[in-house]
């Protein structure tokens, strides 16, 4: 009887379709890491805008400062375009700015080429919010 050598060794085509496999899974997880990593970013971000917009005495302080922690962070490294931040504020009870609280929203759009690491058409848009308290004894 001749005994086949090569029976049960995988052949070069396979070991193709292997790698190919590979290496979309590989590029799919340097995606999704780089779009979690940005979302964290912009988190991080709309907390140091809402706690800068809590510490001011009116909201129109409040949205000027807000939009002034947004361009002062490293957001416009990873964003294509400004972003930008959106503030939303809820009064006491008593209905004055003091006592309540502040919600700011910062969007930023970013390029999917940019978190693909090569050429990926199109972008989307990161929104995150932080909610602070308004310190109701500060002037």
């Amino acid at each position: 009887m001749h005994a086949r050598r090569d029976d049960g060794v995988a052949t070069p085509i396979e070991m193709m379709a292997v790698l190919v496999f590979a290496v979309a899974a590989v590029a799919l997880l340097g995606f999704v890491g780089r779009l979690h990593a940005a979302g964290v970013q912009v988190t991080a971000v709309s907390q140091a805008a809402a706690r800068a917009a809590s510490q001011q005495g009116d909201s129109r302080s409040a949205e000027r400062a807000a939009q002034d922690a947004v361009d002062a962070s490293s957001l416009g490294n990873r964003c294509s375009g400004r972003a930008v931040s959106e503030l939303s504020w809820v009064p006491s009870k008593a209905g004055t700015w003091q006592g309540g609280s502040v919600t700011v929203t910062v969007r930023c759009r970013v390029d999917n080429g940019a978190l693909a690491g090569a050429w990926l058409p199109g972008s989307r848009t990161i929104a995150m919010a932080d909610t602070q308290p308004v310190d109701r004894y500060q002037r």
